[in-house]
């Protein structure tokens, strides 16, 4: 029998989030005129819902806890860390860095090289406790749970200014409160359909607000901030669930939308190192920064930065998948033998019942 394919919506929902970030991630990076600075308004108000979008598909679908599986994601994050810290000493830019710097390529999971994944690890081997939690949790209270949190970690910071978290959304209670949301959508509001107009609409008047406000403050203080449109803040998260519903709503099936979007971890983990390989031996796409088309340069740069970063990884997946998959089941078998030992050792010691 042949197998289904995966349904694309969300699918494609991820290679749009990822391009968002990539793009949100240019802008952000020079402004050089008041036009270039609005723009930028624009692209981070819009671009930061990416990540928001890829907890809330996780929490959608639900994180089973996988340890080879976490393994293996290790595996490709110092893959391609390690890659990038050698090509950083080529360039001249590591031999600044401080061993703290240093070590967080070599271990990148634990030495936070990207905020994302570290917390991703964390919320992953949390949530066998969090799905049991909440799957038990009645609808109301589970509504009751959300809304708390959400006053307390995203409404007194988008009112307020007042960061609880001191993350600007960039951590782990952010990311437990987005999964919580993509978990009561797949538990509670699965059978609901929801119109694509008013979700369209709905999106469009949240996120004008949002680039009002971070409008009003450039215009009195004269510099480009991004308060409102922070990870945390009601505004982006209200935006990145509008979306997510839009795209949840959208049925077809692609192979190749599929195929593209089982790279997105990848992809993402390579960008800062592609950009380099970019500027350094294809296209200096920073000598336009002066221009007014710097933007829309840069979101071809995003598009050039997916296809490359997708044919790379294909062609390690082509070349070292197997050897990685014994490599991750040998680490596994380790890890069991270790946890086995230190029960033992433990239960001598009376400290285990």
């Amino acid at each position: 029998m042949e197998k289904k394919q995966r349904d694309s919506g969300l699918e494609l929902l991820r290679l749009v989030a990822l391009l968002l970030i990539f793009w949100m991630h240019g802008a952000s990076s020079y402004r050089n005129n008041e036009l270039s600075a609005w723009l930028c308004i624009v692209i981070e108000t819009v671009g930061n819902v990416g990540v928001p979008v890829f907890v809330l598909i996780s929490g959608y679908f639900g994180i089973r806890l996988k340890p080879k599986k976490m393994i293996q994601l290790d595996l490709m994050l110092i893959f391609y860390c390690w890659i990038g810290l050698v090509l950083r000493f080529l360039w001249g830019e590591a031999q600044s860095y401080g061993g703290e710097q240093i070590l967080s390529y070599v271990f990148p999971v634990i030495g936070r090289n990207s905020w994302y994944f570290t917390c991703y690890f964390a919320l992953a081997f949390l949530s066998p406790f969090l799905n049991e939690f909440v799957e038990r949790l009645t609808k109301e209270n589970f509504r009751k749970l959300l809304l708390t949190m959400l006053i307390i970690f995203s409404g007194i910071t988008t009112v307020c200014f007042f960061d609880i978290t001191q993350d600007g959304g960039k951590g782990i209670v952010n990311m437990t409160l987005l999964y919580l949301i993509g978990r009561y959508i797949r538990l509670h509001e699965e059978k609901r359909t929801y119109t694509r107009s008013k979700l369209v609409g709905a999106y469009l008047v949240i996120s004008l607000a949002c680039i009002a406000l971070n409008g009003a403050l450039y215009v009195v203080t004269g510099t480009v901030q991004n308060r409102f449109a922070r990870d945390n803040t009601l505004f982006t998260i209200a935006a990145s669930v509008c979306i997510f519903l839009l795209f949840k709503e959208i049925h077809f099936e692609s192979k190749w939308v599929n195929a593209v979007a089982s790279h997105v971890p990848a992809v993402f983990t390579m960008e800062w190192t592609l950009r380099g390989i970019i500027t350094a031996y294809m296209f200096n796409y920073l000598a336009w920064n002066e221009s007014n088309w710097h933007e829309l340069i840069l979101l071809g740069i995003c598009v050039l930065l997916i296809v490359m970063g997708t044919i790379i990884d294909w062609l390690r997946l082509t070349i070292f998948g197997r050897i990685e998959e014994k490599l991750a089941d040998a680490l596994y078998a380790f890890w069991l033998k270790v946890g086995k030992l230190g029960g033992k050792v433990l239960a001598k010691l009376g400290l285990l019942d």
